[in-house]
């Protein structure tokens, strides 16, 4: 053994001299021949301009050497001397119309490909442009200078390549109209050429993000438009000119040369959406998306006739498989048994034996792999691909599908020789050179071909927008072949995410447009618009369904999900017949259970979207309400669902491992605890056996499955639980709560039990082995699995931030539905209980911790530890186990905790006058303390929840009562104060807000103020201090000015503080001057801006202000300005629920006196406000007509009621001009109005009967009062008796 060491060691040190020996020598080679291209390249530079007639030869004996050695150089460092050489040759040296033009121009592409570190500046690549457009003009026409022509373009290529930015010069000398590239893509040029100068074009129109994001901002053009025109029109004849023999083209050039085309188009559309023809592109386009699918032939679909048949079955699916395999459960005494009552799998299974290995089109080999998916569909079960076979999709598949228009830049790199360079830039594997190449490239080529067509396709779609967008619907969803022929068909999974991304792009943002489609059976002469998107719609639930049964890939399969989550969310479901959201269901269920948890999050977003579909249809109840899992009507015998104890479930085929005794026994617990806790309603016939899923509704089936996400009883399990899929878990729960309250509102106790344990948890620490839980899970993975390493944190923080939220919705929900009285599911009882255990259990930390914090804020800094010591019930103490850890929380947790927080007291704001009153004096007293501790909490967030829980129960005569109720509004008025007064600091939102609650808040100050006196037992003291109602006014007069959404709330805001204000504090000096510009404020409100919701409620504040009877309003000095105001909109106001506030404010003045000398103008505004009445303009005020006249002629009872006899007998010929106008219209309001509002009409007609039994009336006010007289009696006496 000793001499065989001895002797390799003897080896190895004679082979490592015989390297040192010969390293001297490749070294000296090296440099010899870099030195040797220097000098060539100085020699170069050393020539001038030559004059006419000099000899050649040197020149172009020089260029063949250097272009020779080029290839041979590993890396040139004088960077400047290349920059001096190439600048040098194209600057004079060298002229276009000269043969030694293709040298520089091979010199050119040998250079800038094989030194991948040599990037031109922008001047010098301008200039080498230039002149290769002029050598390509001048030796195009010249049919001896092929090889040339096809230098000098791979040359213009690799320098287009590098540029990023070029000069509207370089764009017309290229693609002008007379550009030299669009002169060579002109009929009658070899097909090399095209494809060269397409590529070229290609680089071309190839613009970074950031420029274009910088020229949108700044409006600029990118390409000039004749550059635009010109070249789209080019492309769009050469996508439609007829597809070349395989003597004049390769078929492989071919797919090249469109690729690039369809390339161009989309980097046109990107660049210039408001330049091109976007109908003309999707036209040129749409017969390539079916480029090399079986059954297609791409001549038919360019003549725009129709195509052979699509041989894709009607229904839904056929008989289920009987010898699939049903999941399989984590124990394995269950899984043998069924296995001895199920037959093995047959090898008929396999879909690919219905295939040939390769197909042939026009003579062309595509060699697909494996077949189709979804070509054949006769034998597919119920069950989706992933169940059924292995989930393995080849790797080249993947690899070589994955192609985007970045990656498309370089499709058609240079001339026989891969380099290195290429390579670096570009995801292709073919190039020239490889044109023959084998079938699998080929391939490859036609789904590049296939999704660049979609892609170009999809930017037309998004940039026309949502308005225009359905007017390519017919031509891509309804006629045949459509998307959704490439969704099934394709072979390529990134075709079929591009066909997915267009449908996707179609859904966004439409339900306006998709609201209008109905299932008609009408035959009329013609389709209606209508007519073809409900055909449609439901052609696209059912394409889309047996997509996501014959889908393996990963990535499809989420996209697809998201696909149907859109078109479930815009679709009207109600003017459609029924049985497509069964088909969603029935075949999204399956992919709840899917082992990639990507997957299965987008299933649970799905169910979320169906759950909450509005308005709501009887189909999706009896879905919910179904025994068993729902199926279509063409199955005989759907498979069973039987979902496992656990997430991580065990595909058909796969070994599994035995659990140990202890996960057993917790599972165990968990099934005993459901069981208790009412998993099953007592209606839905729960069955504790073997098979009990068979008795399942719907529903159940729904929440375990959120219970399998959210409460796993093996900890380690948690580490294949995204976050995702619980989030979406909640979601789903919370939809139930929100939406069917009334079909699971016997299974709540069991939502509650999820809420209690996440609402208990804690989040675990950042080190707590997350990446070794990475490590083992991913290597169970597949090699083409998607993983998103983002979603595989173990951290249960944000998932307990939304349980609190699907708390939220549960009170919502409980709140709402108490409403509706005898037809209530729920009631007062066990709402009342339901917030007791609200209480106790989840928001005992928060109310505990507000108790113990009203004193002494400082503690402040460390409120989890409080939250921490509340243990909770026994029962939740070992599922709580899986979540907390007692290590130190640090600085992130405690941001987390405080987002847990301020869920937390949102759930506050869903409190019933009702419900609240019941809880008791002691709740109530807590809840107070909470809410004032939220108030004036430090933390900006906190205090948002807390004012906007006080904006809601501000009223609640529990805590108008309560002793701390005055000083809980005296904090929130300080607070909302700040938070308006702080424009800058304060976001649209959290004004927003603030200014809500500020309104409802000034809205009870009456009655905090009798509270407040009945408290104090003195009648003197102010409920608010001046320098607070200052505060108040001051920041309510600048909410009027502040976004339209706020300024309703801040005009609410000054009048109610207006109208609260005594004659004495009105009077203060430092109110005063406020009191004056708040009015001034309301006026200017009510009579300027196109915002309704504002001048309503100005309209409202002003009469608020007149008739609060708190100020003086003979002594104001405003007042002829606000009766003026209010006149004006009465007479004549476009908006008619405006002219009602204002005819409503201008008419509760209490006397005579106050109306001033206004009064005859008010009547004069009325009584033409009567007239006009009748004249609308917009049709959308027709139904707020009855309610104006009947306002107006209250108004005029109103008046009457004040009326003297100078006023009749001013009012004498007024009245006489409108008598025939008005008579009908009182009468006909007297008829109307309810007899509360009769009033006003008794005492005008006392009034008047009074004022005629005067003596020595003149004949004007006798006339007047007759008139007066008979317009408020009309059928008056008849109505009272």
């Amino acid at each position: 053994m000793n001499e065989r060491e001895r002797a390799k060691e003897r080896e190895s040190e004679s082979e490592r001299e015989r390297a040192r020996a010969q390293r001297p020598t490749t070294m000296d080679h090296a440099a010899e021949n870099r030195q040797k291209w220097n000098d060539l390249a100085e020699a170069l530079l050393k020539i001038k301009r030559k004059p006419t007639g000099t000899d050649d030869r040197s020149i172009s004996d020089i260029l063949e050497e250097l272009q020779a050695r080029s290839p041979k150089l590993r890396v040139i460092h004088d960077q400047r001397l290349i920059h001096s050489l190439i600048s040098h040759l194209v600057s004079g040296l060298v002229d276009p119309s000269n043969p030694e033009s293709s040298q520089v121009a091979r010199l050119v592409t040998s250079i800038l490909t094989h030194q991948g570190n040599v990037s031109l500046s922008s001047e010098t690549s301008d200039r080498v442009i230039v002149w290769l457009s002029d050598t390509l003009r001048f030796n195009l026409h010249k049919p001896e200078n092929e090889i040339p022509i096809q230098e000098i373009l791979c040359a213009m290529s690799v320098v287009l390549r590098d540029a990023p930015d070029h000069t509207d010069e370089i764009y017309i000398s290229l693609g002008g109209t007379r550009g030299s590239l669009i002169q060579t893509l002109e009929a009658g040029s070899p097909w090399s050429f095209q494809a060269s100068a397409m590529q070229c074009l290609h680089h071309l129109t190839y613009v970074t993000p950031e420029i274009v994001t910088e020229a949108r901002q700044h409006c600029d053009e990118i390409f000039p438009a004749e550059v635009v025109s010109s070249i789209q029109r080019i492309v769009i004849h050469v996508l439609k000119q007829q597809q070349p023999n395989s003597d004049s083209c390769t078929h492989r050039l071919y797919m090249h040369l469109i690729a690039s085309a369809l390339s161009v188009l989309y980097n046109l559309v990107v660049c210039a959406p408001n330049d091109v023809l976007g109908n003309i592109i999707v036209s040129a386009c749409r017969p390539f998306v079916f480029y090399g699918l079986p059954g297609f032939t791409h001549d038919e679909l360019v003549q725009h006739t129709s195509g052979p048949e699509v041989d894709i079955p009607q229904s839904s699916g056929v008989e289920s498989d009987a010898s699939s395999r049903s999941y399989t459960n984590r124990n394995r005494r269950k899984r043998l048994r069924r296995k001895r009552a199920q037959p093995s799998r047959s090898p008929s299974d396999s879909a690919s034996s219905l295939y040939t290995p390769t197909t042939a089109i026009e003579g062309v080999g595509l060699g697909f792999k494996s077949p189709p998916p979804a070509a054949a569909l006769d034998s597919v079960s119920l069950k989706p691909q992933w169940a059924k076979e292995s989930r393995q999709l080849p790797a080249e598949e993947e690899e070589k599908d994955t192609v985007t228009p970045g990656a498309m830049k370089n499709t058609l790199p240079a001339l026989s020789v891969k380099t290195p360079a290429e390579v670096r830039n570009s995801g292709s594997e073919t190039d020239f050179s490889d044109y023959e190449g084998g079938g699998e490239k080929e391939s490859t080529l036609t789904a590049r071909v296939r999704q660049c067509s979609l892609q170009a396709i999809n930017s037309v779609i998004d940039k026309i927008g949502k308005q225009h967008k359905f007017s390519y619907w017919p031509p891509l969803m309804c006629q045949n072949p459509s998307l959704m022929t490439s969704v099934l068909k394709d072979p390529s999974p990134s075709v079929r995410m591009a066909s997915l991304q267009v449908i996707n792009t179609f859904l966004l943002d439409s339900s306006q447009v998709l609201t209008l489609a109905v299932d008609d059976e009408g035959r009329g002469s013609y389709a209606t618009l209508g007519h073809q998107l409900g055909t449609s719609i439901r052609e696209l639930h059912r394409c889309l369904s047996l997509a996501l049964l014959s889908e393996k890939f990963p990535g499809a399969l989420v996209r697809t999900l998201k696909t149907i989550e859109l078109l479930v969310e815009n679709v009207n479901y109600s003017k459609l017949k029924p049985g497509m959201l069964t088909k969603v269901v029935t075949h999204v269920k399956y992919f709840m259970r899917y082992k990639e948890a990507v997957v299965r999050a987008n299933a649970f977003s799905v169910m979320v979207s169906v759950l909450m579909i509005k308005p709501q249809v009887p189909e999706l109840q009896d879905i919910l309400l179904r025994f068993k899992t729902p199926a279509p009507a063409t199955l005989v015998s759907p498979p069973e669902v039987t979902p496992p104890s656990l997430l991580e479930e065990e595909l058909p085929g796969e070994e599994e491992e035995l659990v140990d005794d202890e996960n057993e026994e917790a599972e165990s617990k968990l099934e005993k605890k459901m069981a208790m806790m009412n998993w099953l309603s007592e209606e839905e016939g729960e069955k504790a056996s073997e098979d009990k899923d068979q008795g399942k509704s719907m529903v159940s089936w729904l929440i375990q499955r959120c219970m399998d996400s959210l409460l796993t009883p093996d900890h380690e399990a948690v580490r294949g639980i995204y976050i995702q899929v619980q989030l979406q878990s909640l979601k789903v729960l919370s939809a139930l709560v929100s939406e069917h309250l009334n079909i699971i509102h016997q299974s709540l106790p069991l939502i509650q039990h999820v809420i209690s344990v996440c609402s208990k948890a804690l989040r675990e620490p950042a080190e707590a082995k997350p990446e070794r839980w990475i490590v083992e899970y991913s290597n169970k993975l597949e090699v083409n699995d998607v993983i998103d390493p983002t979603l595989m944190s173990p951290d249960p923080g944000v998932v307990v931030e939304h349980a609190y939220t699907l708390l939220g919705s549960l009170l919502g929900a409980v709140k709402i539905e108490l409403e509706k009285g005898t037809s209530s599911c729920v009631s007062v009882d066990q709402v009342q209980q339901l917030w007791l255990w609200t209480l106790q259990g989840p928001l005992h930390g928060l109310l505990q911790m507000a108790s113990s914090l009203a004193v002494d804020h400082n503690n402040f800094s460390d409120p989890i530890s409080i939250i921490k010591q509340d243990s909770g019930p026994d029962m939740l103490k070992q599922e709580t186990q899986n979540w907390r850890n007692k290590e130190e929380i640090e600085v992130l947790e405690n941001q987390d905790h405080h987002k847990q927080l301020v869920a937390t007291a949102t759930v506050l704001s869903h409190f019933s006058p009702t419900i609240f009153e019941s809880l008791g004096e002691k709740w109530i007293t807590q809840v107070v303390t909470t809410v004032k501790w939220l108030v004036t909490n430090p933390d900006p967030d906190l205090r948002l929840a807390g004012v906007r829980i006080m904006a809601i129960i501000v009223g609640f005569p529990g805590v108008v009562g309560n002793p701390l109720g005055v000083g809980l509004l005296r904090a929130t008025v300080v607070t909302t104060s700040d938070i308006l007064a702080q424009k800058e600091s304060n976001v649209n939102r959290d004004r927003l807000l603030a200014s809500w609650a500020l309104a409802n808040v000034s809205s009870v100050l009456e009655l905090y103020s009798e509270s407040w006196q009945r408290i104090e037992h003195n009648a003197s003291s102010d409920l608010l201090p001046p320098s607070l109602l200052a505060r108040l006014l001051e920041v309510g007069v600048r909410a009027c000015k502040d976004k339209d959404k706020i300024k309703p709330h801040g005009v609410r805001c000054v009048g109610n503080v207006t109208s609260f204000l005594h004659a004495n504090q009105a009077s203060d000096p430092a109110i005063a001057p406020l009191v004056t510009k708040a009015i001034e404020t309301l006026i200017v409100c009510s009579s300027t801006g196109n915002n309704m919701k504002t001048r309503w409620n100005a309209c409202h504040a002003l009469g608020n202000i007149l008739t609060s009877g708190r100020l003086s309003i003979t002594d104001v000095p405003w007042r002829s300005q606000v009766l003026t105001t209010l006149g004006n909109l009465v007479e004549n106001f476009k908006n008619y629920k405006v002219r009602i506030q204002a005819c409503s404010a201008l008419c509760g003045l209490n006397s005579r006196e106050e109306f001033g000398q206004e009064y005859h103008g008010i009547w004069r505004v009325l009584l033409h406000g009567l007239d006009n009445a009748q004249n609308i303009i917009d049709y959308q005020e027709i139904r707020h007509r009855d309610e104006l006249i009947n306002q107006i002629c209250q108004g005029i009872c109103q008046l009457a009621a004040h009326l003297t006899l100078e006023d009749a007998g001013a009012l004498c010929e007024l009245l006489q001009v409108h008598q025939d106008m008005a008579t009908p219209l009182l009468k006909k309001a007297h008829s109307s109005l309810p007899p509360e509002r009769t009033g006003y009409a008794l005492k005008a007609h006392s009034r008047v009967e009074e004022l005629l039994l005067y003596d020595a009336l003149t004949e004007p006010q006798e006339q007047a009062l007759v008139i007066l007289q008979s317009l408020t009696a009309s059928d008056f006496n008849a109505e009272i008796c």
